[in-house]
């Protein structure tokens, strides 16, 4: 009988470096939307003077509240997110479509003259730099060897 091979075993989810870098990438996210979610809750005012917009109605401080509403909770989303990146994958994907999303509105924002570059370009930037680092990070089933772990 021929000698038995044993086939290597393969790496455990946990031990792939490229999945710390994902991780690290959810938490920086999580900690940039805070940040920015508490400012445009608590001081809207500040947080559009910081964006360079002056002279708008009081009702936009409402809106721009909002808006820091929905950053806030998304903040709670990519900390868990972060946690398990493979279990939390949808969150991945919805970094990639908020930074595209971003991405496409500041672009045809800027084109349109509503909004100048000096308006623009934190936003431009992030989003830029987010979608690609979204989609280098992505979990692909062809990385692993042994199979993506299901969620019990």
């Amino acid at each position: 009988m021929p000698p038995e091979t044993t086939a290597p075993k393969p790496a455990p989810a946990a031990a792939l470096p490229w999945l710390d870098l994902l991780r690290l990438l959810l938490a920086v996210d999580a900690v940039v939307l805070l940040a920015l979610g508490l400012v445009l809750f608590f001081v809207p005012a500040r947080a559009l003077e910081l964006f360079h917009f002056q002279n708008l109605p009081g009702g936009v401080h409402y809106m721009v509240s909002l808006l820091g509403a929905v950053f806030l909770s998304l903040a709670f989303g990519y900390a868990v997110a972060a946690t398990n990146p493979l279990r939390h994958v949808v969150w991945v994907q919805m970094g990639i479509l908020r930074g595209a999303l971003e991405l496409a509105l500041g672009l045809v924002s800027l084109s349109r003259g509503l909004v100048t570059w000096e308006q623009a370009r934190f936003g431009l930037g992030v989003a830029g730099l987010l979608v690609i680092a979204y989609l280098v990070f992505y979990p692909r089933r062809s990385w692993f060897k042994a199979p993506i772990p299901s969620p019990n």
